[in-house]
């Protein structure tokens, strides 16, 4: 006996396959996954494949999950790449996609696919901004740091850091050092080890303008390993630039409380806005900027990559497929 059980998703040309109206090998023509639904021995295919090949196999299904997909990309990547210089373009154009995205939702009665369409679309639209603004807060912004800073050689660290406030690369005299033995750890909340440790060389100057600092490389007091500081050649800092901080602390708030600390345990008095920098050798100077930018090119692609499974997982759940008018009237399954 056969049902006269109807659903939506499942066309016409599917349901009389499955009661045997119809080749299989007509369907496999328009169905890529066709192949995996071979007839079982009742004759017919498992429900969910049949619906799985029915649905996917849709035109207008493939922009139901590209088009946000494409949302989502574009403003990662806009926000990665172009808040620095166009913060106002990026939340306007944020404002139209979404906008667009609730236009599609007011029309949703003159279609089947403005519903999941403008639904998909608006929620990349709000996450494409936050993940696109998360990347450029965390890594892509520090590049962009160092492309526009100065480089300046020869530096004195018993000079004023003000004298060198541009800076984003520096090499020192050839007296200059990391002061190890006076260096210190500072734990935060999160287990992490921020530490500093003054940098000097042999003029006898108290007041500490530049600090080397590095992460889970020291000890609570002393031990100070980081970078190149055990390096007798290492001549040479990456200035730490200070983020907006969007989600998390920046790592230079830590670097100055562990400043602090140093100055409570040895009695040093710092500059009342000392530059903190990674001591290395002439040869890593560009070793920050590479690490930035290979982690914002890596963070990118895997959302990328993330969101366009869950786009596709989204559109399956939500969207129809167009039922032909004849065929609406008469779909039919075999019972089990």
């Amino acid at each position: 006996m056969r049902s006269s059980r109807a659903d939506p998703r499942w066309p016409p040309e599917v349901i009389k396959a499955a009661n045997g109206e119809r080749d299989l090998e007509d369907i496999s023509l328009r169905q890529p996954f066709a192949p995996y639904a071979q007839k079982g021995p009742t004759g017919i295919s498992p429900p969910f494949l049949w619906q799985f090949a029915a649905i996917t196999s849709q035109p207008d299904f493939v922009i139901v999950w590209l088009m946000p997909w494409a949302v989502f990309a574009f403003l990662v990547l806009l926000f990665e790449n172009g808040f620095m210089n166009f913060p106002s373009a990026c939340i306007l154009l944020t404002a139209l996609a979404a906008s667009g995205s609730i236009f599609l939702l007011l029309i949703m009665h003159k279609g089947h696919v403005w519903l999941p369409l403008g639904t998909g679309c608006l929620l990349a639209s709000l996450l494409g901004a936050v993940v696109g603004l998360y990347v450029y807060d965390q890594y892509a912004c520090f590049p962009m740091f160092y492309a526009n800073s100065r480089i300046y050689t020869n530096v004195v660290p018993s000079q004023p850091s003000g004298a060198v406030a541009d800076a984003g690369k520096i090499t020192f005299s050839s007296e200059t050092a990391v002061d190890t033995n006076h260096s210190v750890g500072f734990m935060s909340e999160k287990g992490s080890t921020f530490c500093v440790a003054p940098v000097r060389d042999k003029s006898g100057s108290t007041l500490i303008q530049f600090w080397a600092v590095g992460v889970d490389c020291c000890g609570s007091v002393g031990d100070f390993i980081c970078d190149d500081a055990a390096d007798a050649n290492a001549d040479a800092g990456i200035r730490v630039f200070d983020n907006n901080g969007f989600f998390y602390d920046s790592r230079k708030d830590f670097y100055i409380k562990a400043r602090r600390k140093a100055e409570a345990t040895y009695g040093l008095v710092s500059a009342e806005a000392p530059m903190y920098i990674h001591w290395v050798r002439q040869g890593s100077l560009d070793m920050l900027a590479q690490q930035y930018a290979s982690k914002a090119a890596s963070s990118t692609f895997c959302f990328l990559v993330v969101y366009l499974m869950g786009s596709g997982l989204f559109a399956y759940t939500t969207y129809r497929p167009r039922r032909s008018d004849a065929g609406a009237r008469n779909m039919a399954m075999p019972e089990k």
